[in-house]
């Protein structure tokens, strides 16, 4: 019996491999219990080849877990950043900007929320600094943009850093319990009625 050869994955390919292999064994054994030899073997390489692409795996975990939510955020900021050049009176604008951000941030959920429970409640100091130092950054990049848009939109008067706490917190959460119950949900509808939730409880309806 002849076997095929193997395909050659380009380079972004391989990375996004390992990437993938991480997560599942930072996933088991958090980030100190981690050895790239592991990553390795669960990405089907050797450590040779794993380092032409992470020095670390510090390295690996920051690929991993803290820059796609990073990613999000950025993508959040250029696309939210500016308020809409008209006055939103029905919040729609504001609607389809918070649906979709939510929608992006339950697809990153969808590969990190595992990471973010090990790392978060299994690391001692080093869950303090990582939620200090890449968790809150992202979160105040987030109520930055609520703020920068408040006067655009009709609402009543919120606290925009407990909104944007409890939108992450719901993500995050009903990722989590979305995998351990192997359930799936459409994200987009999910980020439509979490949106709804918070935007019809925000917005000033007048009499």
């Amino acid at each position: 019996m002849v076997t095929a050869p193997r395909k050659r994955l380009s380079a972004d390919d391989r990375r996004e491999q390992i990437v993938r292999s991480a997560r599942t064994v930072f996933s088991r054994t958090g980030l100190a219990g981690a050895r790239t030899r592991d990553i390795a073997v669960e990405a089907g390489v050797n450590e040779a080849l794993l380092y032409r692409h992470f020095a670390s795996k510090e390295e690996l975990f920051e690929a991993a877990v803290a820059a796609p939510l990073e990613a999000a955020v950025l993508r959040l900021v250029a696309a939210s950043g500016a308020p809409p050049e008209e006055f939103d009176v029905t919040a729609e604008v504001m609607r389809a900007r918070t649906s979709a951000f939510i929608a992006e941030l339950l697809d990153v959920m969808g590969e990190v929320a595992p990471l973010l429970g090990v790392m978060l409640f299994g690391q001692s100091e080093a869950s303090t600094d990582y939620f200090r130092t890449r968790i809150m950054p992202s979160l105040d990049k987030i109520q930055e943009v609520v703020e920068i848009n408040l006067k655009a939109w009709a609402h009543k008067k919120f606290d925009a850093e407990l909104v944007v706490q409890m939108i992450f917190g719901a993500a995050w959460f009903l990722t989590v319990s979305d995998q351990l119950n192997q359930r799936s949900r459409d994200r987009v509808a999910l980020a439509e009625q979490i949106t709804a939730i918070v935007i019809d409880g925000l917005v000033e309806r007048n009499s």
